[in-house]
Order: C-alpha cells, then structure tokens, then sequence
C-alpha cells in the first residue's frame, strides 16, 4: 500500500506544485492521476521513490516513511517507465532491460534469462534482444521500458505518461499488454496521464488534478462519469459536450455501439 499524508511541495519562487495532498493506493492495483501539464501529478509520483522530497507531509510505503529508506536502494526496488521508454542509446535492449539486475549484482547469465522471460511477458520478440533503441519501433521501445522496469519483479511500478509519444493504434495495444501484465503480475501501478480516455480505461482508482495541485476529485470510472465532483471535472471529462454519451443500433444480427459524433465504438456482446 502506497499513502500520501498531507504533502506538499512548493518550489524557492514561491509557486505550489502541490496543495495538502492525501490519498490511499491500495496495493495490486491501478491508480491512474490525471490532469493537464501544471498539475503536479508528475510531482507526486516522484515523491513516491524519493526524486523529490516533499516540503511537507509524508509518502509512506507499507507504513514506513520513505524518508527513512535510502534513496538508491529504494528506487531499485520500484520500476519506473518514462514517456519514451527513458533507455540508453547506446546500449542492447537485453543489456538495457537488465540494467537492475546487474546492478543488483545478479549473474550475467541468470540477468540474462530473466530479461528475456520478461521480453516475452511483454510481448516484445527475443529476437530484437541485440538490437539498440533506435532500431525499434515506438511501441517496442515502451515495451522494453516496461520490460526494464519489471524484470526484478518489483511490488510498485512508476508510469510518466509512458504510451504519450507513439501512435493510437499502438497505445491502445500497449494499454491492453498493460492491462493483461498487471492482472498476470498484480504489480501496484500508479500511471501518470493526461488523457482522461486513457485514465479512465486503466483505472480502478482514478485521481484528477488541476493546476497548482488542487485535487478536484478522487474516485473509481463509473464514481468519476455518474457523479462528477463539480463543474471543473465535468468539464475535463467532456461531460458537457455530451462527449461521453454512447448510443447502439440493431445492424443486422449485432449490436452496435455509436459515441456522441455517430462513430462505431464496437459491437455489444
């Protein structure tokens, strides 16, 4: 279990990042913070492995503060996934997914093979093992920050808007892998964003924010969609351009499912 007691962080200009922030991230699941660039999400997912400290407050993992845990060791037991996969060009992506392991001082060989059982889990082809970063696609790129950052098969992953620079068709592949990993793993995610789509697809528990670190509201998809905390939410989540209603129509033997423009969503099973 991840909590954040009351923090707050406020920069020497004097600007707030974030206001007497708290919040409960149960353990083995999904928690996605959503807002617009100014927010401080991305604040309050550095606090949780000590990249920023907190002016105020207290970010505790499992009960202990993470104040009292060294730095270094902490971050190595968390994964942590950047927007475009944060690897280093000049290193093979087996090299590259193992990084912790060896820096953990685990075997060569051993690193290795559990970097490539997590290429697989991630649905990342072996065979891309000796190629560089800039030999892969978007998409297998992400993949292999995520494969990086759960090879130690860690209890909490960090995700920095991770799926924001590669194209729909592949975000929503990479959604998908993610939703399929972390019901294999049960690892504690807590993904940053600022697409409310997106949140609302990974989310069980969903935090949105708006600028200055003011929390507009906390709560599960259908909580966020039904009852929206006021006209700031409302409006992020498109309900007033009537964005979120969905309609079907009989064609043929299927139920098809429309959005608000007469787009086909899907069919109804």
């Amino acid at each position: 279990m991840i909590e954040f007691s009351s923090v707050s962080e406020t920069y020497p200009s004097g600007q707030v990042a974030v206001r007497d922030f708290s919040l409960i991230i149960p353990s083995h699941s999904i928690t996605t913070i959503v807002g617009s660039s100014g927010s401080g999400k991305t604040t309050l997912l550095r606090m949780i492995n000590r990249m920023v400290t907190p002016s105020s407050g207290q970010v505790l993992i499992d009960d202990e503060d993470v104040a009292t845990v060294d730095p270094i060791q902490l971050r190595r037991r968390i994964g942590y996934v950047l927007q475009e996969g944060g690897l280093l060009p000049h290193r093979t992506i087996i090299d590259n997914v193992t990084t912790v392991l060896r820096l953990q001082k685990v075997g060569k060989r051993e690193a290795r093979e559990r970097g490539m059982e997590m290429m697989k889990i991630v649905g990342l082809d072996t065979s891309l093992a000796t190629r560089y970063p800039s030999e892969l696609s978007g998409g297998q790129v992400q993949r292999a920050g995520v494969a990086r950052a759960l090879v130690t098969r860690p209890n909490i992953m960090l995700m920095d808007e991770p799926f924001g620079a590669v194209d729909p068709i592949v975000r929503r592949e990479l959604q998908d892998e993610l939703l399929r990993i972390h019901t294999e793993l049960g690892t504690t995610i807590v993904f940053i964003t600022h697409d409310i789509d997106e949140a609302l697809r990974l989310g069980e528990q969903i935090v949105i924010m708006s600028q200055g670190g003011v929390v507009e509201q906390i709560g599960t998809p259908e909580e966020i969609l039904t009852k929206p905390a006021n006209e700031f939410v409302a409006k992020f989540i498109g309900i007033n351009e009537d964005r979120t209603s969905i309609t079907t129509a009989q064609v043929g033997d299927k139920v098809i499912a429309y959005d608000s423009l007469g787009r086909p969503l899907g069919v109804l099973r």
